[in-house]
């Protein structure tokens, strides 16, 4: 059986990884996913705060 060529790996280029040249810019403080479980936390409590019965 014969084997696949692996893949050459690409040499990483040295200017894009000078601290210098670095993007920057606003971040997310926190992950999308963590954000949503938040939100939908925070809509579950107020439904259920909601007096349903006399409303």
């Amino acid at each position: 059986m014969k084997l696949k060529k692996m893949p050459k790996i690409k040499a990483r280029n040295p200017v894009a990884l000078s601290p210098l040249l670095h993007k920057s810019g606003m971040h997310e403080t926190e992950k999308p996913k963590a954000m949503h479980r938040r939100e939908r936390k925070q809509s579950k409590q107020l439904l259920r705060k909601i007096d349903w019965i006399s409303a």
